[in-house]
């Protein structure tokens, strides 16, 4: 990510070189989310676009046009969000498919948790009612 970068004067300056960490930042941030979320991007109508990626780094578009980084930023931008799209469901029907199918998931999940905690909350009762026995025996044998 925005590591081919030319080391050359300009490259070096502190406001290139914040540019350039908010920009890293922002995809690691939505590369997080994209995986939090199951494949898909919560924000922008799960669009991940230059834009996008622009406004979360607190970056102008226009600075990628800029000849600094039209040929290294701008491109290693471009190829990110090519990479990126190949996991993301593109289009209205594949993102309702993904969609249903996360649900499904957490469905699934949903009932198989609240087995468990069923079968958590007996065995709670039964240990009580177990403690309340052996501190009734106890008790009593000590009289």
């Amino acid at each position: 990510m925005l590591d081919s970068f030319d080391e050359t004067n300009d490259a070096t300056n502190p406001r290139t070189q914040a540019m350039l960490q908010r920009l890293r930042k922002a995809m690691r941030d939505i590369e997080a989310e994209i995986a939090q979320h199951h494949g898909i991007y919560p924000f922008n109508h799960g669009r991940v676009t230059q834009s996008e990626l622009c406004r979360r780094a607190d970056v102008k578009k226009a600075t990628l046009q800029t000849p600094l980084h039209k040929n290294t930023t701008r491109v290693e931008v471009i190829e990110w969000l090519d990479r990126l799209g190949a996991q993301l469901a593109t289009n209205r029907d594949a993102k309702r498919e993904r969609v249903t199918a996360v649900a499904d998931d957490l469905a699934e999940e949903l009932h198989a948790l609240k087995t468990e905690l069923a079968a958590a909350q007996a065995q709670i009762a039964d240990l009580l009612q177990e403690n309340t026995r052996l501190r009734k025996a106890v008790g009593g044998s000590s009289d």
